[in-house]
């Protein structure tokens, strides 16, 4: 049998992670702010996605702060219960909403960013998947939240109300009969599966996807000769730039629900709730607003911080070739005895970023010709008539 938790850990449990979730808040509307006075911004999706997650993190941590208030007045083992059974499914069908569409909102970002890449930025070609994201991420969530409220499968449950049976605990002991709630299995194997792909399965394999995308753009190119092997090194900065996004954005991402599964797994294998754990893993997640924020803002500073030097293509007489993505690839092309070996040349360099969710448009991006399979077939000499060289 399950241990109660002490009157000092249902006040943690149900006050500790408020702070958190209040900073979360302030992150989240931040964000909107910032999205707000930078409409230049919302013609991007990555953006765009960014906004629609932070909404719902806005909604989230509002219900997480209502929490323990909104469970009914006088349910044991809740610290500060003062609601009724009307205020708990209408907090607890917001937060499922919300949490779910957050979750798949950060996944998505995963998504778009490898078919951003593959497709050179050129927003164009894959903008059709936006649409859907918001299907996965706003109607499917809804339904569910929906229907855990039509069922009265919405219940207290942790620091506030969530999916579970009244009175809590009830369908594991045949002594207590369920009063709210008593059909939960096939509704928790759904949101079990769900999170599982959304958070162990989507995000994982679509970084691979386009580390290898990449890294395929890179041997292609390893065989080139005088100036392709200055860019080299260009491009091993631009992988490890990369590694360190994505690395980033799935530390982020895995970071806020680590905690709470260790706490699952727990109490599964143990038949006890590591009330501690719980605490802590409470605090964690819902400081997932604040996490957020600072890995948007922090790959936003890396975008205008670590720029990537490539080789400048040699001066005409009477011509001055500006960067733009033709330019890039007659560079890309020149060999040894076109550039003459000049170090005068090989000294220049033109500097451009590459930030995989939120990259520059095919027209003026340096990396074309090493993510733009198109841009393979395109013949030099064309390059050069473009801009009237003979």
């Amino acid at each position: 049998m399950t241990t109660k938790p002490t009157l000092a850990q249902q006040r943690a449990i149900a006050y500790s992670s408020k702070p958190f979730a209040a900073l979360s808040l302030f992150a989240s509307l931040y964000v909107l702010h910032h999205l707000i006075k930078n409409p230049n911004k919302t013609t991007r999706m990555y953006h765009r996605l960014i906004g629609c997650m932070n909404a719902f993190i806005s909604v989230q941590t509002i219900f997480i702060l209502w929490g323990n208030w909104a469970v009914p007045e006088g349910t044991p083992f809740f610290a500060g219960a003062s609601g009724t059974v009307q205020t708990c499914t209408v907090q607890g069908f917001f937060v499922i909403l919300a949490s779910i569409s957050v979750a798949s909102y950060y996944a998505s970002l995963s998504i778009c960013s490898y078919v951003s890449v593959k497709h050179n930025f050129k927003e164009e070609n894959y903008k059709w998947i936006e649409k859907w994201i918001h299907f996965v991420c706003t109607i499917l969530p809804l339904a569910y939240s929906s229907w855990m409220a039509a069922t009265e499968n919405i219940n207290p449950f942790g620091s506030g109300c969530f999916v579970a049976s009244s009175p809590l605990g009830c369908q594991a002991d045949p002594e207590v009969k369920c009063e709210r709630g008593s059909d939960q299995n096939f509704a928790l194997i759904i949101i079990g599966l769900s999170q599982i792909v959304t958070y162990f399965i989507i995000p994982p394999c679509s970084m691979m996807a386009l580390y290898k995308l990449l890294h395929k753009a890179k041997k292609e190119h390893q065989s080139s000769k005088g100036m392709k092997q200055l860019i080299e090194g260009a491009r091993k900065r631009l992988l490890r730039d990369v590694m360190i996004q994505i690395s980033l954005y799935l530390f982020s991402f895995w970071a806020t629900y680590f905690f709470s599964l260790i706490a699952f797994i727990t109490q599964t294998v143990t038949g006890e709730k590591p009330y501690s754990l719980l605490i802590f893993s409470n605090v964690v997640l819902h400081s997932q607003g604040f996490i957020v924020m600072l890995v948007y803002f922090q790959l936003g500073r890396r975008s205008q911080k670590d720029r990537h030097k490539l080789p400048k293509a040699p001066e005409c007489k009477g011509r001055n070739l500006d960067s733009n993505l033709q330019t890039i690839r007659m560079r890309a092309s020149m060999n040894e005895s076109d550039m003459g070996a000049s170090p005068r040349v090989l000294k220049k360099s033109v500097e451009s970023t590459f930030n995989i969710f939120d990259g520059i448009p095919d027209e003026s991006s340096p990396w074309a010709k090493y993510i733009d399979q198109d841009s393979e077939d395109d013949d030099s000499d064309d390059v050069v008539d473009d801009f009237g060289m003979e």
